[in-house]
């Protein structure tokens, strides 16, 4: 599958046994060997198709992406990605938001993935927490994942919560001071 370039916008799909379940576009930010970065501009607009597991912010005031938009780091074959938020009038660094989610796959306009429900946050200081847990395990029980998915799940968020406890993570944190191109707006 090609490579994409930089400032190209491509959709990011989710999709759930077999059906598109949300898409959004994205910028490419990076696309290397081992890591693909893309970003979420401040208005991108949020699209949920029909299904029959309604996604969770398909509501009316979830059409669109607010805030400072989000930075989105993928490395293959990871289960999750690691998200970056900012906060404030002068778009301070908040906190990065591991979200999991089936290792990303390309496809020709874009790549495609599932959210997990399951995250955790990093704030700056070291300090995590895990996010999320009841509406995975009601997400499980409502028959989206089956059994040795929900579990192969909890063991990727315990390998995260290993790699947080450590201290250890792979990512730059340069990457907190990073702001997208003028040219984009």
């Amino acid at each position: 599958m090609r490579s994409f370039t930089p400032g190209e916008v491509v959709v990011r799909r989710e999709v759930l046994h077999g059906e598109v379940w949300s898409e959004m576009p994205v910028r490419v930010v990076v696309d290397e060997p081992g890591l693909l970065a893309v970003f979420v501009e401040p208005g991108t607009r949020l699209t949920y198709p029909a299904h029959h597991h309604p996604h969770p912010w398909d509501t009316p005031n979830r059409g669109f992406w607010r805030g400072h938009g989000k930075l989105m780091l993928h490395r293959p074959r990871d289960a999750y990605s690691v998200d970056l938020f900012w906060k404030g009038d002068h778009r301070a660094f908040g906190n990065y938001y591991l979200n999991l989610q089936a290792p990303y796959r390309r496809v020709e306009d874009g790549f495609e993935t599932l959210d997990h429900a399951l995250d955790y946050t990093l704030a700056p200081d070291g300090t995590w927490e895990q996010r999320d847990l009841d509406e995975f395990e009601e997400q499980v029980a409502a028959g989206k994942y089956s059994a040795e998915e929900a579990e192969s799940i909890r063991a990727e968020g315990r390998e995260i919560e290993k790699m947080l406890a450590s201290g250890e993570i792979w990512w730059d944190t340069a990457w907190a001071d990073w702001q997208p191109p003028t040219v984009w707006s």
